[in-house]
């Protein structure tokens, strides 16, 4: 299997997604970044699950691993619990296209290693989607894909 990073981005001006597509050696071959319109964090991450899964099917790409530092939307697709209203269109699409996919899983990571995929939802790719091939990478983002190889630990600190 192949894993699938995605992780939406909502600021006070922009709402955006992103993914990183690994092989299934863990290495980063692709990324795609795009703009949004929904004005909910979870409806940036659904998007960040739907751009990737239209990726694989694109690609022949037909078993993923897809993982999400948010919980709920894991739990949205996993049938846990049931989806807004307002984002039920949305996950019937997603639904739907990975009704084609081979083997599919889907699950909950920490937002520590889920950073590559955070740093390419913050990219400003003007209206459109946009796509990175591993040579094209930015420095950081190959930065943060280093360190996830090296099995970089992080500590978390306790809020107050």
């Amino acid at each position: 299997m192949t894993a699938l990073h995605c992780d939406g981005s909502l600021t006070a001006d922009r709402a955006s997604y992103g993914g990183i597509i690994r092989d299934d050696t863990g290495a980063a071959i692709m990324a795609y970044a795009g703009k949004g319109d929904d004005n909910s964090v979870l409806g940036m991450e659904l998007l960040a699950i739907l751009g990737g899964v239209t990726l694989y099917i694109q690609k022949d790409l037909l078993r993923v691993s897809i993982r999400s530092d948010s919980k709920l939307a894991a739990d949205i697709l996993n049938g846990i619990v049931s989806c807004p209203w307002s984002l039920q269109t949305l996950k019937v699409r997603i639904t739907s296209l990975m009704e084609q996919l081979q083997r599919k899983e889907i699950r909950h990571v920490w937002r520590e290693l889920n950073q590559p995929a955070d740093f390419v939802a913050a990219i400003d790719t003007g209206d459109g989607e946009s796509f990175l091939y591993r040579p094209n990478f930015p420095p950081d983002l190959v930065e943060l894909i280093k360190n996830d190889s090296d099995r970089k630990t992080y500590f978390r600190t306790p809020s107050h």
